[in-house]
């Protein structure tokens, strides 16, 4: 492989690159896009849950317990509802989560220690249904306690790698795989389908260039680019969402080298099946996003899906890199230890380029 002519057809991509400041802004602005979005978007806990409280009873203990559901983090209630059948008919139409109904014989249950509320919850969304009820639960026997009444069972629980039990911390490592799978694959994707529409893969083949040498040349700035992203991602982890780095910047940089050379090989291998941007756009958000997005473990625990589905995850790159980007950020182990999910990605990186450089050669893509 001769150096200079990668040198040569890198920077001609770089030229390109610099006269389409659109496409250079995406670039540079799609990974502080998707961050932020899903840093912020998706939460796996919940705030300010509304919900409505029906008080069968005006006692001491019924007004303890909606004084702490209001003073919890988790709820809000926006109304005391007078019967049941009001309390129901606001639940059925969404203008509250919840409803929290205190018996008259709360207080008497209380001391005989058979307290018992009960805790109506809209059910359409089950994730957040079940959240709910989980916080409801941990409120009632912390009430119970600090009037001396024991509950059944009593969990002294120790959160390890996030204490805050906040799940961004655990999201926003993994958005860091999505950002760089849409970027690397993203823009990969449209620079040899752009040449193959614009007829310049006939000059080429006059060159002394060969397939090697021009599919190198093609993917090194998107290299540099992709690292400058990863820099811009894991700045903003730490010091935007307050995410904990306990690893190694050096593991985390080839870690996410390795990463970012499979989906530019991904993207690569879709701009030379697909032939023009358009197609090549679109077949990798589909082959790269949603794969990355659903079938990572990014949201989703991959041992809770289908068991099709998780022998379909050991082909998903971003599997292995979120598991990794999640170990490294939040319990700094090194990629040593975990090296199935290193050898997996890389052998799924030989894998990639040799169907890519087959899939050239049968195109009669130079020579």
């Amino acid at each position: 492989m001769n150096l200079q002519h990668v040198r040569a057809m890198a920077r001609k991509e770089w030229w390109h690159l610099f006269r389409d400041p659109r496409s250079l802004a995406l670039i540079l602005l799609m990974p502080t896009m998707l961050l932020f979005l899903f840093g912020y978007a998706i939460r796996l806990d919940i705030t300010q849950a509304p919900i409505g409280v029906l008080q069968e009873s005006m006692d001491a203990q019924s007004n303890d317990i909606t004084a702490r559901l209001n003073a919890s983090h988790a709820f809000n209630i926006i109304h005391y509802y007078p019967s049941r059948r009001a309390l129901g008919n606001a639940i059925q139409h969404g203008e509250i989560w919840a409803g929290m109904v205190i018996p008259k014989t709360f207080a008497r249950d209380v001391q005989r220690g058979q307290a018992k509320l009960q805790f109506i919850v809209d059910g359409v969304d089950a994730n957040t249904a079940r959240l709910m009820r989980n916080y409801a639960q941990a409120l009632l026997n912390d009430y119970l306690l600090h009037h001396g009444v024991q509950p059944p069972i009593e969990i002294d629980d120790r959160t390890w790698f996030n204490e805050t039990k906040e799940s961004r911390i655990a999201i926003v490592p993994g958005v860091i795989a999505i950002v760089m799978a849409v970027i690397g694959a993203l823009m990969t994707s449209l620079t040899i389908a752009r040449e193959m529409e614009q007829g310049n893969l006939v000059m080429l083949r006059t060159t002394p260039l060969t397939r090697a040498e021009f599919l190198v040349g093609k993917l090194l700035p998107y290299f540099f680019i992709g690292l400058g992203d990863l820099a811009v991602a894991a700045s903003a982890a730490v010091f935007v969402f307050d995410v904990p780095f306990r690893g190694s910047v050096i593991d985390l940089a080839v870690v996410s080298s390795l990463f970012l050379l499979v989906v530019m090989l991904q993207g690569a291998l879709i701009s030379i099946a697909a032939g023009n941007q358009m197609l090549a756009s679109q077949m990798s958000m589909v082959s790269t996003f949603l794969p990355a997005f659903l079938l990572s473990g990014f949201v989703f625990a991959i041992e809770n899906m289908p068991t099709v589905l998780q022998y379909v995850t050991y082909i998903v790159p971003a599997r292995y890199y979120v598991a990794l980007s999640k170990l490294i950020f939040l319990k700094g182990i090194s990629p040593l230890v975990v090296w199935t999910e290193v050898l997996a990605l890389a052998m799924i990186l030989l894998l990639l380029a040799h169907i890519t450089f087959l899939r050239a050669k049968k195109l009669g893509l130079l020579s």
